[in-house]
C-alpha cells in the first residue's frame, strides 16, 4: 500500500516548542541523524508534506502525491515498533496512544482543510497502540531524545554500510562507525563507538586532535576543528562548524560554535553564530530542578531537571566570550553583546548590548541576512523573509523596550 505523509502540528502544543518552531513545522526540526520530515520520507520511502501554521506553509506546503495520505503527528517521534503498528493501518483507521493522544491516520487525498477535520471524525475506527510513545513535548526533549534516535537511525539507515576499517591514520574503538567515503579524517583523531554509533557524513572535514564519543552525528559538509571533543550524544547538522567542547546538544544546521567553550543540554536552530569563547552552563550550584521560559505558558515552568543548558532560535548571534546561564531561552533573531551573564529570556529579534536593550529593526536584520547569505553563499528566499516577517509580528508584544 502506497500513501504520501503529511506531518501535523497545527495545535497549540507546538508552542510549547518555541521558539524553535517559530521558523518551521515541529516535523522539520532535527532528532537524531535526522530532520523528521527525512526520517519519515526514509522510513516509508514516500513523499513527505506539511499541515501546519499559516506563516510556515508557503516553504513548508501541503502537497500530497499519493491517493492515500497517512497523517502523522508530527510530535511523535517514530521507534521500530510504531513503525510495525502504522503498517498495519487500513484506510479509515485511526491509531491512538496508550495516553488518548491521537498519533496518525490513514485516509484518502482530500484538501487540507477537511483533511484536519478527519483527526476528530468519530466515523474513524479506533485502532489502540498500547507501547508508550515517544514525544516531543517540551524544548528539552530534542537533546533528551537525540541519543536514542541517532541509535534508532543508525539501525535502521546506516548498518549495512558501517565501515570494515581495514586500514586508517585514526584511533577507533568500537564498531558501530560510519564514515562516508568523502569525509576527511586527520591522523590522531580518536573516534570511541563503544558506547553508541559514530555517524560521519559526505564532506564532513575532521581536523587533528579531535575526540568523538558515539552516539554522534556529524552531518554533510560539516567541520570539526581541531582540538574539538564531542562528548555523547551529539547531532551537528549539515554545513556547521563546530570547536571546543560539546555534550548533549543538538544544532540544527547552517549554524557556528567555532571556537573553543563549552555547549552542553542545547539546542540551536539554522544560522545562528556564537562568538569565540562562549559557554554555557548547564548545571545550577543548587544542583537544583531547572526552570525555562515557556512561550506557551508566559512565565518560567520546571523541566524537572538537573542540567538543561541553553535553546536558541534561527540566526541569533552572541558575542564573544557570551556567558550564558542555566536554563536560557533566546529567541529567533537575537543579537548580544554584553559582558555580564546573558538573562534567561531573550525575547525574539532583540539587540541588546552593555549600554542599551532595543528591538532589532526588521529591516536592518534583513539587510544582515542578505549580507551573511551572500557571504556564504547561503539561499535567503521571499519564503524565508515572509516567515521572519511574520515571526517578527508575532512576538513584537514581548518586546517592551
Amino acid at each position: 500500500m502506497s500513501f504520501s505523509i503529511v506531518l501535523y502540528d497545527r495545535s497549540s502544543e507546538r508552542n510549547k516548542l518555541l521558539p524553535l518552531v517559530a521558523t518551521r513545522p515541529v516535523g522539520n526540526l532535527r532528532v537524531g541523524a535526522y530532520t523528521l520530515n527525512d526520517k519519515w520520507a526514509k522510513l516509508f520511502h514516500t513523499d513527505v508534506s506539511y499541515l501546519t501554521e499559516d506563516h510556515l506553509a508557503g516553504k513548508y506546503p501541503y502537497t500530497p502525491t499519493q491517493d492515500l495520505v497517512l497523517l502523522v503527528n508530527a510530535h511523535i517521534l517514530p521507534e521500530v515498533s510504531l513503525l510495525e503498528k502504522l503498517k498495519t493501518l487500513q484506510v479509515g483507521q485511526r491509531l491512538i496512544g496508550a495516553e488518548g493522544q491521537w498519533i496518525a491516520l490513514l485516509t484518502t487525498n482530500q484538501a487540507a482543510e477537511d483533511l484536519e477535520q478527519c483527526i476528530t471524525d468519530l466515523n474513524y475506527d479506533i485502532v489502540l497502540y498500547e507501547q508508550k510513545t515517544i514525544v516531543l513535548q517540551e524544548l528539552e526533549d530534542i537533546f533528551v531524545t537525540n541519543g536514542a534516535q541517532i541509535s534508532f537511525d543508525a539501525s535502521l539507515f546506516y548498518m549495512d554500510r558501517l565501515n570494515k576499517l581495514q586500514s586508517h591514520d585514526y584511533v577507533v574503538e568500537g564498531e558501530k562507525l560510519y564514515i562516508s567515503s568523502s569525509a576527511a579524517i586527520a591522523k590522531g583523531t580518536y573516534l570511541n563507538a563503544l558506547q553508541g554509533p559514530i555517524i560521519i557524513e559526505d564532506n564532513a572535514v575532521i581536523e587533528p586532535g579531535c575526540v568523538i564519543h558515539g552516539p554522534c552525528v556529524i552531518g554533510n559538509n560539516v567541520r570539526v576543528k581541531s582540538g574539538t571533543i564531542l562528548y555523547p550524544n551529539v547531532t551537528v547538522g549539515d554545513h556547521s562548524t563546530v570547536c571546543g567542547e560539546l555534550n548533549n546538544t543538538v544544532i540544527w544546521g547552517n549554524s557556528a560554535k567555532g571556537h573553543y567553550g563549552y555547549l552542553g543540554c542545547a539546542v540551536l536552530g539554522e544560522g545562528c553564530n556564537l562568538g569565540a569563547g562562549t559557554t554555557n552552563s548547564n548545571l545550577q550550584n543548587n544542583w537544583g530542578e531547572i526552570k525555562i521560559y515557556s512561550y506557551a505558558a508566559h512565565d518560567f515552568r520546571n523541566t524537572g531537571l538537573k542540567k538543561c543548558g541553553v535553546f536558541i532560535g534561527d540566526h541569533s548571534m552572541l558575542a564573544i566570550q557570551s556567558k550564558i546561564t542555566t536554563g536560557t531561552v533566546l529567541g529567533v533573531g537575537v543579537q548580544v553583546a554584553i559582558s555580564n551573564f546573558i538573562p534567561k529570556f531573550v525575547p525574539d529579534f532583540t539587540w541588546m548590548s552593555e549600554h542599551r536593550t532595543t528591538s532589532y529593526i526588521l529591516e536592518k536584520f534583513m539587510d544582515m541576512l542578505e549580507r551573511k547569505s551572500s557571504m556564504k553563499g547561503e539561499m535567503l528566499t521571499k519564503e524565508d523573509k515572509a516567515i521572519l516577517s511574520a515571526v517578527y509580528e508575532k512576538t513584537e508584544y514581548l518586546r517592551n523596550y
